[in-house]
């Protein structure tokens, strides 16, 4: 029975013992976005995320490049050559910066706001109701109407606030760190969840933010639907390799969100303002970089982990198995 368990992939090997989650049918209306069964990667009892990045990568780069020009570069590329080399005045200046704020992310948001809201249930977290968003919608929702109110705000006056201007950024790190510690201190104390946190019911114990943004944005931007927020959170549950590898990257953004969104801060109110302006914009990106290398040799290699252990757990169980059977009887 216990060979049978584990080839239906219902079985738990992480102690205590607990059971996989139900059986799930995959969504049709997903699958474009779901990569086909690799079986090197099958592992009786191991949900597979059915989710490679590398097979969506022209969009990734597409959007992301996007994303960090809209964000960073442009800001600072407009900034010094119109600041230095112009005679415009400078609340046209900031105007001309910050009408291009929120282009790219604006559309983007407003996607997974339409994916979100459709009839068909097909992005929405589990258990979700047609007008409620995920978790992550509301953290940027939160983020960038701070941001967009300091840019209209410090660029009315006759001549703009600088510093201010240097601020949103600092602002969303530091909104995304205070978030990644809050609840890996409550994971930590096994905490409950005082909402419903995208697909975490209210009163279960609460997993670290970052890994309501992984459920959240590969099943919403990245098109993976309800069927990869159920085997992400049963990968989850079931592997505690998976869980160690999420709470480590959890503290590790979350601990270098707060450095550079502090620090940027502190350093925007204390330099020339010129030089202000360009840490703001430029600092959050250089972590960000570096950040994301670390991530991506850290969770390669614990992946590598995971399912060299995963499969000599099943082998020693499997020994155990065959001891532990009765002798037959003479007759």
């Amino acid at each position: 029975m216990a060979n049978d368990d584990l080839e239906n992939g219902n079985a738990v090997l992480d102690p205590p013992p607990a059971s996989s989650g139900p059986d799930e049918i995959p969504d049709s209306s997903a699958s474009s976005a779901i990569a086909s069964k690799d079986p090197s990667e099958e592992l009786p009892g191991l949900p597979r995320l059915n989710y490679r990045l590398l097979e969506h990568k022209t969009k990734l780069f597409l959007v992301g490049g996007l994303l960090v020009l809209e964000g960073s570069i442009l800001p600072i590329i407009l900034f010094y050559p119109l600041w230095y080399y112009t005679n415009l005045r400078h609340g046209i200046l900031f105007a001309i910066i910050t009408s291009f704020f929120g282009i790219v992310s604006g559309l983007e948001f407003a996607h997974r706001s339409w994916r979100l809201i459709l009839k068909d249930d097909t992005y929405r977290p589990l258990d979700g109701k047609r007008w409620r968003f995920d978790f992550t919608h509301m953290t940027l929702s939160i983020g960038y109407t701070v941001m967009t109110g300091i840019l209209i705000g410090a660029s009315i006056p006759h001549e703009p606030l600088v510093r201010p201007l240097a601020m949103p950024l600092p602002l969303f790190f530091i909104e995304v760190g205070s978030l990644a510690l809050a609840t890996g201190f409550m994971d930590a104390r096994n905490m409950p969840a005082t909402c419903k946190v995208s697909s975490i019911p209210k009163g279960s114990p609460i997993p670290p933010v970052l890994l309501t943004f992984i459920e959240d944005v590969v099943a919403v931007d990245g098109g993976a639907g309800k069927t990869y927020r159920q085997r992400l959170l049963n990968r989850y549950k079931i592997s505690k390799h998976f869980r160690a590898l999420i709470r480590g990257l959890n503290w590790f953004w979350g601990v270098g969100s707060m450095i550079v969104g502090v620090g940027s801060l502190v350093v925007v109110f204390t330099v020339p303002q010129e030089i202000a302006y360009g840490i703001g914009w430029g600092a959050p990106l250089g972590f960000t970089i570096l950040w994301t290398f670390i991530t991506i040799l850290w969770t390669r290699r614990s992946l590598r982990v995971e399912k060299k252990r995963w499969m000599a757990d099943l082998r020693r169980r499997s020994q155990q198995g065959e001891n532990e059977k009765p002798p037959e009887s003479g007759e």
